[in-house]
């Protein structure tokens, strides 16, 4: 759906330190509401009216999110946040390594939106289930897994944790920045309530044709020192378990690529891929995009990736739906920014919290294969807290 609005509470922040990227904005110019298809046609009927030549930071983009399954039951948790929500900013602030700009949106004319369709919210915040019930969910879906039903094999169970909010939002911002240069910082905001995090996982790059994406699956802590740290990595990477998790989330990739692209390409094996608290086995994708594909319909045909949901991906999200008790939200959601030309990146929403007046939403999951010890996932699960815990100045 598309409205138009003078809204000064929205923001959004897109950041990548490492690579000197930023992208600000600030206000809403027009907002577009749904799911990916919805949003992308919204967006081409706006700039059809329009000849737009600008490259680089003037031309206009939009930026938001999507939430992680559309079809699940929403809760007053993410009240405002939808099924998915991009802004074009009234003003952008962009900055590629040192070059900086900043840029107006305004959209001039009367144009009148659908209705909007009103979704009754549940009474209840939804933060998931306690340790136990958790450890024993993750022993009952590796058993489902085992017996093969539903043809699964890989569920992504998520948790969440609620903690008072001890820092403010730019402080945890920085630290994020400062302690994960490598991944995208990410914050969008609407009235009292922001998402953020510092997500290691990219879903998708598309320029010039090429999309840019990656299988991120399998997980180990850091070691204490750098002879523990090599060997945690080398047991990561020979650890059946963790490279069968791998291979499911690689062989689900390229099945949903194949129908948008000429050619699909992928490194043999996986590499490691370490942040300050943990590492993943990770092994990089690009892909040939046929002509007309704007990366919303590449989003659109992976998301969700087995790394968030599972595999196979209905029968996988069918039974977080029944058993996880947790409005995700745009939790393991998909989000970034589109351009006029369709091209755009966009990241899975992990290492990540949604903030709400003086409380803290903590999510995070862990991949269930058959032989999953849901005390060492348990584990996982805590240690994957960890960025945000401290950012947020939250003791776990």
């Amino acid at each position: 759906m598309f409205a138009t609005a003078a809204d000064v509470d929205r923001r959004a922040l897109w950041m990548r330190p490492a690579t000197g990227e930023a992208l600000v904005g600030l206000g809403t110019a027009a907002a577009f509401d749904g799911s990916a298809e919805r949003v992308a046609a919204d967006w081409r009927r706006l700039l059809a009216d329009f000849d737009i030549d600008a490259v680089g930071p003037a031309c206009p983009r939009l930026l938001g999110g999507f939430s992680f399954d559309p079809l699940a039951p929403p809760s007053e948790l993410w009240d405002g946040f939808g099924v998915g929500r991009f802004i074009l900013p009234e003003r952008v602030f962009t900055l590629d390594n040192d070059a900086a700009s900043l840029t107006t949106n305004r959209v001039v004319g009367t144009i009148e939106p659908p209705p909007r369709q009103c979704i009754a919210l549940s009474q209840h915040a939804r933060p998931g289930l306690n340790a136990d019930d958790w450890q024993a969910l993750v022993a009952q879906v590796a058993g489902i897994i085992r017996r093969g039903e539903a043809g699964l094999r890989k569920v992504v169970l998520a948790s969440a944790m609620q903690v008072p909010m001890r820092a403010t939002l730019e402080s945890a911002l920085r630290q994020l920045a400062a302690e994960y240069p490598t991944c995208t910082i990410f914050a969008f905001a609407t009235g009292d309530a922001c998402f953020l995090g510092a997500t290691p996982e990219r879903l998708v790059g598309l320029h010039d044709g090429t999309a840019t994406t990656m299988a991120l699956a399998g997980s180990a802590p850091r070691g204490d020192s750098p002879a523990e740290d090599q060997s945690i990595a080398q047991r990561l990477l020979n650890d059946p378990k963790e490279r069968t998790e791998h291979s499911v989330v690689m062989e689900a990739m390229r099945e949903a690529l194949a129908p948008l692209a000429t050619r699909v390409v992928a490194a043999v094996e996986p590499r490691i891929h370490a942040l300050p608290n943990v590492q993943h086995l990770m092994t990089p994708i690009r892909a040939q995009i046929g002509e007309g594909c704007t990366v919303l319909d590449v989003v659109a045909g992976l998301h969700p990736t087995p790394a968030v949901g599972g595999y196979p991906r209905v029968a996988a999200l069918e039974l977080i739906r029944d058993r996880e008790c947790l409005d995700r939200g745009w939790y393991a959601g998909s989000m970034g920014w589109v351009d006029a030309r369709g091209e755009g990146e966009f990241v899975v929403g992990l290492r990540s919290a949604l903030v709400r007046g003086e409380t803290a939403t903590l999510f995070a999951g862990c991949g269930i294969m058959a032989d999953s010890d849901p005390r060492a996932e348990y584990a996982e699960w805590g240690w994957k807290l960890r960025p945000m815990s401290r950012a947020l100045g939250a003791d776990t």
